[in-house]
């Protein structure tokens, strides 16, 4: 994992010169993670776009892209590194993204691998710290994450289905630390703040200020990928009246995750087969199906495997603000399924 480095000589004048901005957001420390993390985008879609633009901005030290699609002419509408040029539709596209990412900041590595997923091998995965897999189904989520896990490499997962999209992440255990006044209710090692989060540690720490402060160390545990997708938590963590508003794009978003993408951008997914597939995750997740409207579906049967750029560029953001965060260990990332419904325009976390 990267460095936890504190000294300001690590960087370079010139680095403290073209990183000033964000540093006096985020800090020396988290910038010198930033310089040592070696992160794998698998397949650069509209989001894996957005992310490797914010990460590259960001001064992170190599980026390695793995993906062998070939360029299609939907691509064009978010995939901005790629030249506007109908004449490479068909060819392989990492080739003609690298001059314009490395136009961004040359003093990121960056390299490109057009093989497929399932062609390279377990070691390959050693080398980075962080993987961001997006577009991918749920058999190769699943996949992924297990080689990870026993790996000890950290996940993030996103898609979109035209408005609506989302991040699932897996980064197996972290720990952020904060300082926090000391309220009227004291705060107990051993507390749970969440489902997966508990309180490790508690450090006092001395002010001149009139309240009293003290380091709360959260302690952030992840459930495996493949266990996400059958985990019946939801309803033992939200009241009735919060369940009522649990998105209804959620268990839509998940059926998609098995559902093959259509040949032509133009087609829509059978809406009796979307159904189907919704059903099949309400019973696997304990949601009633009820919770889905007529209106969802019919949206997303027309919206699925379609790319919207203010779409990619939210979740892209989001999801390189959340890696940033991770790698800062100041505060709690995403712990584990953000769903963006721009329907409602929320973005909630829910945890399974």
């Amino acid at each position: 994992m990267a460095s936890n480095g504190t000294d300001t000589e690590q960087l370079t004048a010139d680095e403290i010169a073209l990183y000033d901005r964000q540093i006096r957001l985020w800090g020396i420390t988290t910038q010198l993670r930033l310089r040592t993390t070696k992160v794998l985008i698998i397949n650069l879609n509209g989001i894996g776009t957005e992310v490797v633009k914010n990460l590259v901005l960001g001064g992170i030290n190599t980026i390695e892209i793995l993906d062998d699609a070939v360029v299609r002419p939907e691509d064009f509408a978010c995939q901005f590194f790629l030249p506007n040029d109908d004449c490479i539709v068909g060819e392989l596209k990492l080739p003609f993204v690298v001059e314009h990412i490395r136009e961004l900041n040359s003093r990121v590595n960056l390299d490109i691998n057009t093989s497929a997923l399932r062609d390279v091998d377990r070691s390959y995965f050693k080398r980075f710290d962080l993987i961001i897999g997006t577009d991918l189904n749920r058999e190769d989520m699943v996949y992924v994450d297990g080689i990870l896990r026993e790996l000890n490499i950290p996940l993030y997962l996103a898609g979109a289905h035209g408005m609506f999209g989302y991040v699932i992440t897996d980064l197996i255990k972290h720990e952020s630390a904060k300082e926090q006044n000391i309220g009227n209710v004291k705060r107990v090692v051993g507390t749970k703040v969440s489902l997966h989060k508990t309180i490790t540690k508690l450090e006092p720490v001395e002010s001149e200020d009139k309240d009293e402060k003290e380091v709360v160390t959260i302690t952030d545990e992840f459930t495996p990928v493949a266990d996400v997708f059958t985990s019946k938590k939801l309803k033992e963590q939200l009241t009735k009246r919060q369940f009522k508003k649990v998105s209804p794009a959620f268990p839509i978003l998940f059926a998609l995750l098995g559902i093959e993408r259509p040949r032509d951008v133009e087609e829509d997914v059978p809406l009796e087969l979307l159904k189907e597939k919704t059903v099949e995750v309400c019973r696997d997740l304990d949601i009633p199906v009820e919770l889905v409207t007529e209106e969802y579906y019919k949206l997303l049967s027309r919206q699925a495997f379609t790319e919207f750029a203010p779409v990619s560029a939210i979740l892209g953001g989001a999801l390189s603000q959340d890696v940033i965060q991770f790698l800062s260990k100041k505060e709690s990332p995403i712990n584990n399924v953000l769903i963006l419904d721009s329907i409602k325009l929320e973005m909630p976390i829910y945890q399974l």
